[in-house]
């Protein structure tokens, strides 16, 4: 039996770090993501926040 709506959002929630980084234009897969420990996973996304952060000044420029 599929979890309900609302498990699946709590766990989207729980793991959103993760999902991010899949649901981001970075090439990351899902494959990569269980090779990567929480260290990695921060890592990650502090460097996506900074890519983000970048393409946001950058865009204010034109």
């Amino acid at each position: 039996m599929p979890i309900s709506k609302t498990e699946a959002r709590r766990r989207a929630l729980e793991r959103w770090g993760y999902w991010r980084l899949l649901l981001s234009d970075m090439g990351i897969t899902y494959s990569d993501l269980l090779q990567m420990d929480d260290d990695d996973v921060a890592e990650a996304n502090a460097a996506l926040d900074i890519h983000l952060e970048f393409l946001k000044k950058e865009n204010k420029r034109k």
